[in-house]
C-alpha cells in the first residue's frame, strides 16, 4: 500500500535511506526531505511535493491509531475525541496522526507504525517538524509521566536534570493556557473530593487513585499522592510523653 502511492517508490526508499544519513542536526536535514528530494515526492492538491497519507485509504488504520491512546493525546492527554468533531463517525475518528520521530526529518520512518501517535491540533501543532538534539520523551516507553511534575494549578516541567523532558515541555507548549487551565481543573475537582475521604476516613490511597486511561490521569495521581502525604501527616497523633513518677 505504502509503495504503491509513489511515483517510483525505489527512488523513495533510496533517497530517504541517503537524506538519513546525513548530520541530524544539520542545515540540509533541517529543511526537510521534499527540499532534499522533490523529485521522489508525489504532489498535492496545491503542486507540492508532499508525502502521501496512506492511512486514509483505510479506515482500520486510523482507528487504530487513535485506539491506541484511547482517544487521548498522546502527549498532554486531553480527550481529543471530544473536542473534535470527526469525519465520517467511526471511519475518520477526530484528532491527527502525529509522527514521533517528523517524516521530514526521518522519511525512513515516514510509515513505521511505531512512530504513529494520536495528537490534539495543539500539540501536533506545536511540535510539527521539530526535533532536537536527543529528541523528546516517548509516550508509550517506559513511565514517562513520572518524567514530569505537575501542581495543583495545572502547571507542569520535566524533573530536575531531565533535559529531554523539559524540551518536550516546551516544544509541544504543555503549558499553554487553556491546557494548563484545563488540566489545573480537572485535578482540583478530584482533590476536593480525595482531601474529604483523606480527612473523614482510613480509605487507602489505592482507592483514591484516577485509573487510566483517564483525562490528565498522571497530573492527577501525582497530585493525589502529595494530597494523601499532607493529610495523613496531618492525622498522625502528637506524642504525649508519660509523667514520670516522683
Amino acid at each position: 500500500m505504502v509503495d504503491a502511492a509513489f511515483p517510483d517508490a525505489a527512488a523513495f526508499w533510496k533517497k530517504a535511506r541517503a537524506f538519513e544519513k546525513l548530520a541530524e542536526q544539520g542545515t540540509k536535514r533541517k529543511k526537510g526531505f521534499a527540499t532534499y528530494a522533490p523529485e521522489v515526492l508525489p504532489s498535492d492538491k496545491k503542486g507540492n511535493p508532499a508525502f502521501p497519507q496512506v492511512w486514509r485509504a483505510d479506515a482500520r488504520v486510523r482507528r487504530a491509531i487513535a485506539g491506541m491512546s484511547y482517544g487521548f493525546c498522546a502527549y498532554c492527554q486531553s480527550p481529543v475525541s471530544s473536542t473534535h468533531p470527526g469525519t465520517k463517525g467511526e471511519d475518520r475518528p477526530p484528532g491527527q496522526v502525529e509522527h514521533f520521530r517528523p517524516k521530514a526529518r526521518f522519511p525512513v520512518q515516514a510509515y513505521a507504525w511505531d512512530n504513529y501517535f494520536l495528537a490534539c491540533m495543539g500539540c501536533n501543532g506545536a511540535k510539527h517538524d521539530k526535533w532536537p538534539a536527543g529528541g523528546y520523551v516517548r509516550p508509550d516507553e517506559g513511565n514517562p509521566g513520572s518524567r514530569f511534575v505537575f501542581t495543583e494549578d495545572g502547571a507542569m516541567k520535566g524533573r530536575k536534570g531531565d533535559d529531554q523532558a523539559e524540551r518536550t515541555v516546551k516544544d509541544l507548549q504543555l503549558n499553554r493556557p487553556w491546557l494548563s487551565y484545563h488540566r489545573g481543573r480537572t485535578i482540583q475537582t478530584h482533590l476536593v473530593f480525595v482531601r474529604r475521604m483523606i480527612a473523614h476516613s482510613e480509605m487507602p490511597i489505592e482507592n483514591l487513585l484516577v485509573e487510566p486511561p483517564a483525562a490528565f490521569s498522571e497530573a492527577i495521581n501525582q497530585n493525589v499522592r502529595r494530597a494523601w502525604v499532607s493529610g495523613r501527616r496531618k492525622k498522625k497523633p502528637s506524642r504525649v510523653q508519660p509523667r514520670r513518677a516522683r
